[in-house]
């Protein structure tokens, strides 16, 4: 009977180490992916960051294409008007 004691114990100690390694396997694991969970939320704030930023610019240069729009829109406007004056001096024969 007592043979049968120590094998149970052997075998109930051998089950604790395996135990004890999975859960130490496992705590590493854990650390390695708050790690990486970390970095990857650094990641996403700063995409989040030059999102905002790219957003900003892309407004700005919506605004210049617009202003610029609005300027060959009067430049063709004041060229008309000057060539219709010149074609009315060239009537004038002067």
């Amino acid at each position: 009977m007592a043979g049968t004691g120590i094998i149970n114990l052997d075998m109930l100690e051998e089950k604790i180490t395996k135990a004890a390694e999975h859960i130490s396997r496992l705590k590493e694991e854990r650390l390695r992916l708050e790690a990486v969970n970390k970095e990857l939320k650094e990641k996403m704030d700063s995409l989040y960051i030059l999102n905002g930023d790219l957003t900003r610019e892309l407004e700005i240069l919506r605004t210049e294409k617009k202003k610029t729009g609005d300027f060959d829109q009067t430049r063709e406007e004041i060229k008309g008007k000057v060539e219709e004056m010149l074609a009315k001096l060239d009537q004038l024969d002067i």
